[in-house]
């Protein structure tokens, strides 16, 4: 199955590129399908090359010495995933499994090496997707390191609403998942998601999440656990 030049001109990366660059990307492309649960890669497997979501969602992932899962990011339609991997000796630094059936654009690292030392436009928007994703690991870590559970939960709430556009969604992954990316246990994520609830802060209604109060939330993801005093 190839991707159609439609799709192409639909993904962030390949923005900025004429027909002609399209083409060159569409000849090495291939699709990869992935049913929930489906392993696409495992930490330590070669790598094959850069992956670009379709449809679907897919976490990246890591093992802990425990054998617990401490989920790095969840990946959706038009992001990339494995960038780094590509410019990075040994394997591929995670595992990336789908969250649902999923649909991804692989190309393939020597191919897709030659388009970037052959085409700037390329090389440009490839330098662009790797410094979002430097951005993302930066402040993740910063959360880790520096931030409470309130802080971490208040962050994720307003930048899932900038990335929708809008204070209301469905949760589309579980409290489990959402409670390993915030890096922290399930219990203290509900004890959260309660106080903030409690506080008028946010609604929750099953998988259903609704922003209140945006300043508060912003006051908690500067100030962390102060913030609910």
């Amino acid at each position: 199955m190839e991707v159609t030049p439609e799709e192409l001109r639909g993904i962030p990366l390949f923005a900025g590129l004429d027909g002609a660059q399209l083409e060159r990307v569409r000849a090495i492309a291939r699709v990869v399908e992935a049913k929930r649960r489906d392993v696409i890669f495992r930490e330590g497997d070669p790598v094959e090359g850069i992956f670009i979501l379709l449809r679907g969602r897919v976490k990246l992932y890591r093992l802990g010495a425990d054998g617990r899962e401490h989920i790095l990011h969840v990946v959706r339609p038009g992001q990339t995933f494995a960038e780094a991997a590509v410019f990075m000796p040994g394997g591929y630094p995670a595992f990336a499994e789908a969250l649902e059936k999923s649909r991804a654009l692989l190309l393939p690292k020597a191919a897709f090496m030659g388009l970037l030392r052959d085409d700037p436009a390329i090389s440009l928007a490839m330098i662009a997707a790797l410094s979002r994703y430097l951005r993302q690991f930066v402040d993740r870590i910063e959360d880790l390191s520096l931030k409470d559970v309130p802080a971490r939960l208040a962050r994720w709430f307003l930048s899932t609403s900038r990335e929708k556009g809008r204070d209301f969604w469905d949760l589309d992954i579980t409290k489990a998942e959402l409670a390993s990316q915030l890096g922290t246990a399930g219990e203290t994520l509900s004890r959260t998601l309660r106080k903030f609830r409690e506080a008028g802060w946010i609604e929750v209604r099953g998988r259903f999440v609704k922003i209140l109060d945006r300043g508060a939330l912003e006051a908690v993801a500067e100030g962390g656990e102060n913030g609910l005093r």
